[in-house]
């Protein structure tokens, strides 16, 4: 018989690995704005790239603690 939750391997991927993709989308937005400096001479776009990654941050550990909570109470075991 087939595993119930062979269908929720995003689910279970970012129950084990979210915290570690929330970083570093949040340290790629980080290193655009040097990049975006250097492209536009706007020295504004490093702090506006730090404070979206702090959002960023923010939103995606939030997201991956929401779907850790579908996961221990919805999904069968």
């Amino acid at each position: 018989m087939e595993d119930p939750n062979q269908s929720y391997k995003t689910l279970h991927f970012l129950v084990k690995h979210g915290n570690h993709v929330a970083n570093g989308v949040s340290l790629a937005a980080v290193l655009l704005g040097p990049l975006l400096w250097v492209l536009s001479g706007s020295p504004w776009s490093v702090p506006a790239c730090v404070v979206a990654a702090a959002f960023l941050l923010l939103i995606l550990r939030s997201y991956v603690e929401l779907v850790r909570v579908i996961v221990d109470m919805l999904l069968p075991k």
